[in-house]
């Protein structure tokens, strides 16, 4: 509610993918119909991720749902 007050372009702390890839989409939906940028965490269905290799998949999966499904832009995306 508060982002369509804001004056300036806002910055989301934080979603992942911890809610599940649906809530996932609909909270960056909102983030995006806002215009706000976002902070994505490394955190999959499973919980936090805990090797490099595991937040390197998890990270990568966020980028396409968000980039390629929801269609926020590369440069609103901060991990």
């Amino acid at each position: 509610a508060g982002m369509k007050w804001c004056q300036e372009k806002t910055v989301v702390n934080y979603i992942s993918l911890k809610v599940g890839k649906e809530l996932f989409k609909k909270h960056a939906g909102l983030l995006k119909m806002h215009g706000a940028a976002v902070v994505v965490m490394a955190f999959g269905e499973e919980g936090q991720a805990t090797t490099a290799s595991d937040k390197v998949h998890i990270c990568k999966r966020s980028y396409e749902i968000l980039v390629n499904e929801v269609k926020i832009p590369p440069k609103g995306i901060v991990f």
